[in-house]
C-alpha cells in the first residue's frame, strides 16, 4: 500500500511539474501581444495605395502591356521573316541546281563539238 501511495504522490509531481502557471503564460504571451498589435498598426499604415500609388501601377501595367504587344508583333515578323528566308533559300537552292544543270549541258555541248569537229576533219580527208 506504501508502494501505491508512493507512486500516486511521484505521478502527482510529475504532471504537475509540466504545468506551467497562468502567470508565465502571461508574462510570455504579452510581450508578443504588444509586437504583434504595433506590427498590425505599421501594416494598416502602408495597406493604403494613394492614388499616385495606383496611378504608377498602371502606368507600369499599361508599358508591359505595350512591351508585350511589341514583342508579339516582332515573333509575328520574324516567322514572316524565317518564311521569306525559307522560300529565298530554296530559291537559291533551284538557282544552284539550274546552274549545274547548265554546266553539265556545256560540258556535254563542248564534247558534241570536239565530236563532230573530228567527224568533219574525217570527212575532209576522205
Amino acid at each position: 500500500m506504501k508502494k501505491l501511495i508512493g507512486l500516486l504522490g511521484v505521478m502527482a509531481l510529475f504532471t504537475m511539474a509540466g504545468c506551467a502557471t497562468e502567470g508565465f503564460v502571461r508574462s510570455q504571451v504579452d510581450p508578443l501581444a504588444d509586437r504583434l498589435s504595433k506590427l498590425e498598426a505599421q501594416v494598416s499604415q502602408l495597406g493604403g495605395m494613394t492614388a499616385a500609388d495606383k496611378d504608377a501601377i498602371k502606368q507600369a501595367n499599361d508599358r508591359s502591356q505595350q512591351a508585350l504587344d511589341a514583342a508579339n508583333k516582332m515573333a509575328g515578323d520574324v516567322k514572316i521573316a524565317n518564311n521569306d528566308a525559307k522560300k529565298a533559300e530554296d530559291a537559291a537552292m533551284r538557282a544552284e541546281n539550274a546552274a549545274k544543270e547548265a554546266e553539265r549541258a556545256a560540258r556535254e555541248s563542248q564534247q558534241m563539238e570536239k565530236k563532230s569537229e573530228k567527224i568533219f576533219k574525217l570527212e575532209q580527208k576522205k
